[in-house]
This record gives C-alpha cells, sequence and structure tokens, in this order.
C-alpha cells in the first residue's frame, strides 16, 4: 500500500509522479515478462476504453472491467493493485493531461480503493445476483434436478466454509467440497446430508455497501466532520446491513425448504416413513387387541376353573355326607348289636368299648355294613367271639375276606400319593399332638381322625403333611406294642388354643362380617365360633383381641 500512501500525500507534484510512474513501467514490464500465461488468464479480462465510454456508461461500468480483471474469488488485493498500476499507466491525469477532476480517473481511482478494502461488499451485492427462487408451482412441471441444481450452484459461491474471500479460499483449499445434489438413484442418507449442509448454509454476504447506498449516508460518513458523527453514520449503516443479511438468511431458509418439498427422493421417503408408521401404529393396536383378547381368556378360563372346581367340590361334599351317614348308620347298627349282646350276657356297656371303637375307626362304611350282616341272627356269644375275632385280626394285620368288596370312601381324596406310601416316623412332637388330639377329639363324633390329622399338621408344621390314615395306622401300631403315647407334657408340646392357620382366620373374618357386633354378645360368639373348625368361643375372642391389639400396636 506505499503506492497508495504516496498518491494520497503527493498532490500536484509532477516530480513525485514522474519519479514513480516511471518506475511503474518497469515494474509493468518485469511483471508481464515474470508472470505465466495461467495467471494472466485468472486474473485479466477483456480491455475497454474508458475514454470512449459516455457519462452513463461510465457509472454503470463495474469496478472489475474499470481495472480489466476478471471477477473471480482468487482475485487478490495484490491483483487490484496489479492492475490498477497499469491503469494509471493509461488514465492518470500526468499521463492524459485531463486534470485532476477526471471522472475516468475517479472512477480508476474509486474502483481500486473499493476492491481493495470492500471486495467482499461490493462482489455481495454490486456485482450482478440471481436470487431468484423456483416456485412451488414449477415442481411438477420440470425435472427436478435441472431445475435446482442451478440455483444451488450460483449460491455456493457465497458459501463462507469454501472461501468468502480469495485469502480464505486459500486457507480452505484442503477442505473436502459440498456435497452433491446427486439423482433419483443416491441414497437417501445422503439425501439428507446434502439438505443438513445447506441448512447450516453460512453466507460470507456483506450488505454495508448497499445499506450506505440505500440510507445515501456513505459520502456523509467521508466526510464526518468528528468521529462521533462518523461513528453514528456507522451504527446507522450496520444496522441497515444486519436487517439485509437478516433477509438472505431468510432467502436460503426458503429455498431449502421448497427443494426438499420438491425433491422426488424426499417425497418418497416421507410416504414410507408414513407407512412404516402406519404399520407400527396397526400393529401395536393389534398387539394391545391381542393382549386384551388374552386377558379376556384368561379370566373367562378362571371363571370356569373356579366354576368347576365349586362344581366339583359340591358333588365330593355330597358324596362325603352320604358316606358320613351310611359309615353313621353302620355304626349305630353295630353298636345296637354289640348292646344287644352284653345285655343278653348281663355284661357291663363298657366292656367292649375299645373293640367297639377299633372297628369303627378301621372299617368303612362298606366293610362295616358286611360285618353287621354277619352279626344278624347270631346269639350273644357268637357276636363278641365275632367282634374280639375280628379284632385281632386287625391288629394282626390279616385281611377279612371281604377286602375284595372295599371301595374308597366317598369322603377321602388320595392328595399325599397312593395308599401305599411308606409313612414316615412321627416325631417326638407329632406324637405329642397325636395323644392331645386323641383326647381333645373322643370316639363317637363325627370326622375325628379328620379332626386329629388336621390338628396335629396345625401345631407341628411338618413338610409332608400328616394324613388321617398315618394317624390311625401310628395310633394303632401304638397301642398294639403296648406304649403310651406322650402326655403332650413335654418341652416340644404346643398349646393348641394360640395355634391358628390361615383358614381359621379367613373363618373368623368371614364370622365377623355375618355377625355383626349389634348382635348380643354370647349369642354373635357362639354363632362366630360355630363358622372356625376347631375353635371354642374363648379362643376366637382372644384371637380377635389379640388381632385388635397388634393393630393399634402398629399405628
Amino acid at each position: 500500500m506505499e503506492f497508495y500512501r504516496i498518491l494520497k500525500s503527493a498532490g500536484d507534484e509532477e516530480k513525485v509522479w514522474a519519479t514513480q510512474l516511471a518506475k511503474d513501467e518497469v515494474d509493468v514490464t518485469q511483471d508481464g515478462e515474470e508472470s505465466s500465461n495461467d495467471d494472466d488468464k485468472n486474473t485479466s479480462a477483456s480491455t475497454v476504453d474508458l475514454f470512449s465510454l459516455s457519462e452513463i456508461d461510465l457509472k454503470e461500468i463495474d469496478y472489475y472491467t474499470v481495472l480489466s480483471l476478471a471477477c473471480r474469488p482468487t482475485i487478490t488485493p495484490d491483483d487490484v493493485k496489479k492492475a490498477y498500476r497499469k491503469a494509471c499507466l493509461k488514465y492518470h491525469p500526468d499521463k492524459s493531461g485531463r486534470g485532476e477532476e477526471d471522472a475516468v480517473f475517479l472512477k480508476v481511482k474509486t474502483a481500486f480503493e473499493t476492491l481493495t478494502t470492500q471486495k467482499k461488499a461490493y462482489d455481495s451485492t454490486e456485482m450482478p445476483f440471481d436470487e431468484s427462487i423456483p416456485s412451488d408451482k414449477t415442481k411438477s412441471t420440470v425435472d427436478f434436478f435441472e431445475l435446482w441444481e442451478p440455483v444451488f450452484q450460483r449460491n455456493l459461491h457465497f458459501d463462507s466454509r469454501l472461501g468468502g474471500s480469495s485469502r480464505n479460499l486459500k486457507n480452505n483449499k484442503n477442505k473436502q467440497g459440498p456435497p452433491s445434489l446427486g439423482d433419483d438413484s443416491t441414497p437417501v442418507e445422503e439425501v439428507h446430508e446434502y439438505y443438513e449442509y445447506w441448512i447450516h448454509f453460512e453466507s460470507w454476504r456483506d450488505f454495508s455497501l448497499q445499506a450506505a447506498r440505500e440510507l445515501e449516508t456513505q459520502e456523509h460518513l467521508d466526510n464526518a466532520e468528528s468521529r462521533y458523527e462518523k461513528r453514528w453514520f456507522q451504527k446507522e449503516i450496520d444496522r441497515a446491513a444486519k436487517k439485509l443479511k437478516a433477509q438472505e438468511v431468510s432467502r436460503m431458509t426458503l429455498l431449502v425448504e421448497r427443494a426438499m418439498a420438491a425433491d422426488p427422493r424426499l417425497i418418497q421417503e416421507r410416504k414410507r416413513l408414513i407407512d412404516e408408521k402406519g404399520r407400527k401404529q396397526r400393529e401395536r393396536i393389534q398387539e394391545a387387541l391381542d393382549k386384551k383378547q388374552k386377558e379376556e381368556d384368561a379370566i373367562v378360563a378362571e371363571q370356569n376353573r373356579v366354576e368347576d372346581e365349586k362344581k366339583q367340590k359340591a358333588e365330593e361334599k355330597v358324596l362325603r355326607e352320604k358316606g358320613k351317614k351310611l359309615l353313621r348308620k353302620a355304626k349305630q347298627a353295630f353298636k345296637r348289636h354289640v348292646s344287644a349282646a352284653l345285655e343278653k350276657l348281663e355284661l357291663k356297656e363298657y366292656a367292649l368299648e375299645d373293640e367297639v371303637d377299633l372297628i369303627c375307626i378301621e372299617l368303612n362304611h362298606l366293610k362295616l355294613t358286611k360285618f353287621n350282616s354277619q352279626l344278624d341272627s347270631k346269639a350273644a356269644t357268637e357276636v363278641v367271639a365275632i367282634v374280639k375275632t375280628r379284632v385281632k385280626n386287625i391288629q394282626d394285620g390279616v385281611e377279612e375276606d371281604d377286602a375284595e368288596d372295599e371301595q374308597p370312601e366317598p369322603s377321602s381324596v388320595a392328595s399325599n400319593g397312593s395308599d401305599s406310601k411308606t409313612i414316615l416316623p412321627f416325631t417326638k412332637e407329632e406324637m405329642s399332638a397325636l395323644s392331645k388330639g386323641v383326647k381333645k377329639f373322643p370316639a363317637g363324633g363325627g370326622n375325628r381322625w379328620d379332626q386329629i390329622s388336621h390338628y396335629i399338621n396345625n401345631v407341628c408344621r411338618p413338610d409332608d403333611p400328616r394324613t388321617k390314615e398315618e394317624c390311625i395306622e401310628i395310633f394303632n401300631k401304638v397301642n398294639k406294642a403296648g406304649k403310651q403315647l406322650p402326655n403332650g407334657n413335654t418341652s416340644h408340646a404346643v398349646d393348641d388354643s394360640d395355634v391358628w392357620n390361615s383358614e381359621q382366620d379367613q373363618q373368623l373374618q368371614k364370622g365377623l362380617t355375618m355377625f355383626p357386633s349389634s348382635i348380643e354378645k354370647n349369642e354373635r360368639w357362639s354363632s362366630i365360633s360355630d363358622e372356625v373348625t376347631g375353635k371354642s368361643k374363648k379362643e376366637c375372642v382372644e384371637r380377635f383381641k389379640a388381632i385388635r391389639d397388634a393393630l393399634k400396636a402398629k399405628k
């Protein structure tokens, strides 16, 4: 910029100009000899004789033509300086003799100053550029790629990532260029990559010259008398340039949006995504329907199972009641036979009490009914003899002839395997519970051994619950061996009144609901105890108080 400084300071001193111009002639000649043909092609343009132009044409001609330069982003300040020196050899007042106010020289001087200090702003707004964007109406009548490829290409001129000036361009030589628009066969991922590039497009366009021209403040800015006035004019220009920059951003956004809306590849991709979304939605709906149907089927199946279970239990209950009734009648008939025989023999009524109990325990209603038939029309002595013989056979494990007629009792359903299952030895605690159960449920009561086995299971909680058959067999073996059952006073004994299973708790809760507190107290608790298996009224009251105290303690 030394030459530009000399021009500013030399004024009309002919000696300075003569010396400098003579030097320029030598420099220009040397530069012309040393520069390559490629550089001339890149920076030079067709020369126009500015003296031959009219005042109007001179005003409208662009600065690149004034300096005989090609309008390229690669033009550097050195290229502008060299072109200006060449132009001065022809258009400087000392060469032309047209005076300092010559319009042609002033044009050359302005072109040099502008392209040296404001080239980006000049290229952005003063040089011709097509900012048009294809309309939405043309997207269906013209080939998309033929229509939009030139639009994107010409806007690449202002891509800051490719270099908005010659200096930036040199620094970005190694950077990867923009992606291609492609064609119909381009993968959709590359299409998205292309538009992603343009969505983040950054333009280097500078609208300061356009803003100054529209505000007509450039002359005021150059002639400002103080820095405060100059600063004010510059702020106005910057504010207007910022608005123009925002319009440029909106224009590029509209360009990308219209291109994406018209791109057949994205249209097809959007259609595919809509179809995919609809398919997934239908799958979700169908999955929900299937799940709901499955739940409904499960509910129906559970209801059917519960109904079948209730029906089966009802049938089993009818059979059990029937079997109990038949067994009770058979026992009563058997006891009448024995009582009649003892009365005839004038023996005490309890003389055969143990034998009667054992036979009643061991024989089901079929065997007992058949045994009763054997006692019919028998003499008293024969009845006693037959009973004692049968007791001895039972104790010895001898099977009677009526075994072939034996059928399972309707009241018993094998839940722990077959009858031939090996019985595990009773523990000391179980033997103690058996002893207490035999005393708690005396002979002659209904379901005596069922209650005893249930009592043992509640007290001892064995892993394999004891059945009534096991209890009867152990009881008979102990009696046969002549041993005494434990009296329940050992350290393993458990107070049965404190033992409550889940079924008894549910029965208690049900009884409390069925019989509200409005009923007379004794009557209420008597009714509740009748609903709880194996528990007395006192035990039910104590259990209720214990639960109530526990709930209060939690609060």
